[in-house]
């Protein structure tokens, strides 16, 4: 091969590309007789397998903005491509689509259901998509999944065991697991540490930073926490609805 080819073929490889782009997202609410405007003339761009988290203090419209990029909420102006394809043009079924396969959440509050065992609620995702039908002929395989998962994430001894027999991290790590089912491209994820104690946020954020490392997940991930933000590649610090200003992290 000759040498330009092969160093545009190399280039290719290791050139990153953008997963994720935003341009000009606003966002407002009505309050009353009063229009709150929560989003202003938002742009970044996502690299794929990178780790950025947007740091801010309540109120500032971090989560909003994560919701929007996560399709899971929509902005008044703006755009929004993943891949790409922007997703406003995108039909509710599409959308749907796009979070179910290629996007991943966690929340502060774990939202895995009482009833279900914590194999059972990482399977909640697939259970959902699938009929009855489906779901039964992709079960065993499944399953399996679900438990490398749990394995993976430390949590092989509580297979059987339910939400309320958990600790506030053993159930953010089901959430995280369940998360990861469909493989997503995206991993969102928003306080994912706010309802837990300082060292098990600690232990938390391990967690995301060995799936980013290890894996090459790709995360977006909202805190208040400046010291939790500093372990991402990359920091946007929002301002009431502004981004201020991209630092960069040495790693």
């Amino acid at each position: 091969m000759p040498q330009a080819a092969a160093q545009s073929e190399t280039a290719s490889r290791t050139t990153p590309s953008v997963i994720l782009r935003a341009r000009g997202l606003k966002k407002t609410y009505k309050m009353g007789d009063e229009t709150l405007t929560v989003l202003k003339d938002i742009d970044l761009t996502i690299q794929a397998g990178e780790f950025v988290a947007i740091e801010g203090r309540s109120g500032s419209g971090k989560s909003t903005l994560l919701h929007i990029l996560g399709a899971l909420d929509s902005s008044d102006e703006g755009s929004i491509e993943y891949q790409g394809q922007d997703i406003a043009t995108m039909s509710g079924g599409d959308r749907s689509r796009l979070r179910n396969t290629q996007f991943g959440f966690v929340f502060q509050f774990y939202h895995l259901l009482p009833e279900l065992n914590v194999v059972e609620n990482v399977l909640l995702g697939p259970m959902i998509e699938n009929s009855w039908l489906g779901f039964a002929s992709k079960k065993h395989d499944l399953r399996s999944r679900a438990r490398d998962l749990l394995e993976q994430l430390g949590m092989g001894h509580r297979l059987r065991h339910r939400p309320n027999q958990l600790s506030g991290g053993e159930r953010q790590r089901v959430a995280i697991a369940r998360a990861l089912m469909n493989e997503p491209k995206i991993l969102f994820a928003d306080e994912p540490t706010g309802n837990l104690d300082f060292e098990t946020g600690l232990q938390i954020m391990g967690v995301l930073e060995k799936l980013h490392r290890e894996k090459g997940q790709t995360i977006v991930m909202v805190t208040h926490d400046r010291s939790l933000a500093r372990q991402a590649d990359r920091v946007l610090v929002l301002v009431k609805g502004h981004l201020e200003r991209a630092e960069s992290n040495d790693q």
